[in-house]
């Protein structure tokens, strides 16, 4: 009997050393790294998917609150509200843009040829005569490959067109479902932590939701924002397809510290081969007319939209940002560029966190709450300053 009792006890096996553990923990690191890497093709649609849900979540949650409906059916509400939102606004944005792009197309072959015309020209500086040809005839060569390749052709085009539109289907699954069952997702995820260590999760999760939380929707409102300014920018200095200039510098807005640089650049260029539409100006007067403007709106972003929209929950410092910059766009292409400043940030708490345990610190100082605790804190003092219902408000001084 006592056999019996001591088998059952003992039917889990013995506990794990630490050898073990550690390499049973570098082992499944190792295999979630191949699998990471075997599936990454559906890892941009699931990341976009999971942005999509981070920042429609809230949306959902006041809809639930407000009408009483289902989690579910808030969900699917507000998903056809943004298809129906979508849709005529693409029906009506994409054959515009399209157009626009192919005259770009157009204007960039025309001036390549008018580059090429000059092959023969020469430079003196100093006394020297040098002859640009060759280098002309080069970089023409070079621009037009540049332009054929970057032309679709109508096979690859509708391949691409195909496989763009299922990933973007796929995309809007991966985030209604999300959006629907985040909450049950995450505390899930807190449930993996060990008993002991599951406020610190708790914690953890709270710090890293509101780095995301202030990036992402304010990153949107941002960057629909900057659309709207360049636009108009480029429509009173007269630069040619002011609508993709504007659309271009409000995606470029996701890549920080680099962004700016890449429209005023691109602004400089076109200036110089194609100049304004209407502005009586030399050509030289106009391309520092377009380089003071660029400098001028990246001070502005800079200093008062980025500021003033995001705020300063990233807290990281451009040289830090840029590195990231370099890293995301090796490991994940444009998506890493955009999401580089919050991951660093995310990784920078996760850091803190190991770094108070390894050297046996408070992980979590006192005079540092998580935002979701202080949230929390100052609800309850203002329910507590709230007078109860049958005591006499304090009379006044």
């Amino acid at each position: 009997m006592q056999s019996d009792v001591n088998h059952t006890d003992n039917q889990a096996g013995p506990r794990w050393n630490l050898t073990i553990r550690i390499t049973a923990a570098v082992i499944a690191l190792v295999l979630i790294l191949i699998a990471a890497y075997a599936f990454r093709i559906a890892l941009a649609p699931l990341i976009i998917g999971g942005l999509i849900a981070y920042i429609l979540t809230p949306v959902v949650k006041w809809i639930n609150k407000v009408t009483r409906l289902p989690k579910g059916l808030a969900t699917l509400v507000v998903f056809l509200a943004l298809l129906a939102l979508l849709i005529p606004v693409g029906a009506l944005v994409v054959p515009e843009l399209s157009a626009e792009v192919s005259l770009f197309y157009d204007d960039v072959i025309v001036y390549i040829e008018e580059l090429q015309t000059r092959s023969t020209d020469t430079v003196t500086m100093l006394g020297f005569t040098f002859a640009v040809g060759d280098l002309v005839d080069e970089v023409t060569s070079s621009l037009m490959q540049l332009v054929r390749s970057a032309a679709p052709n109508t096979v690859g085009f509708v391949f691409d067109a195909a496989r763009t539109a299922v990933l973007v289907v796929f995309t809007l699954f991966i985030g209604f479902y999300l959006t629907r069952d985040g909450d049950k997702l995450i505390a899930a995820l807190k449930q993996l932590a060990p008993p002991d260590y599951r406020q610190d999760a708790e914690r953890l999760v709270s710090e890293i939701d509101h780095v995301w939380t202030s990036f992402l929707r304010g990153q949107v409102i941002l960057s629909l924002t900057v659309m709207v300014i360049l636009t108009i920018v480029s429509l009173v200095l007269g630069l040619p397809q002011p609508l993709l200039l504007g659309v271009l510098g409000g995606l470029l807005e996701f890549l920080p510290s680099i962004g700016n640089m890449i429209w005023g650049l691109t602004a400089i260029v076109v200036a110089v081969v194609a100049g304004s539409s209407y502005l009586l100006l030399p050509p030289t007067v106009f391309v520092i007319v377009v380089a003071l403007t660029t400098v001028a709106f990246s001070q502005l972003d800079t200093n008062v939209l980025i500021p003033n929209i995001i705020g300063g929950q990233v807290k990281l410092h451009p040289v830090v940002v840029l590195i990231g910059v370099i890293i995301g766009l090796n490991v994940a292409g444009v998506l890493g560029v955009a999401l580089a400043a919050p991951t660093i940030a995310s990784l920078r708490v996760i850091g803190s966190y190991f770094y108070a345990r390894v050297f046996n610190l408070n992980p979590f100082p006192p005079e540092q709450e998580s935002h979701g605790e202080a949230e929390h804190k100052e609800a309850a003092e203002m329910q507590d300053s709230q007078p109860l219902p049958n005591e006499p408000a304090a009379p006044g001084l």
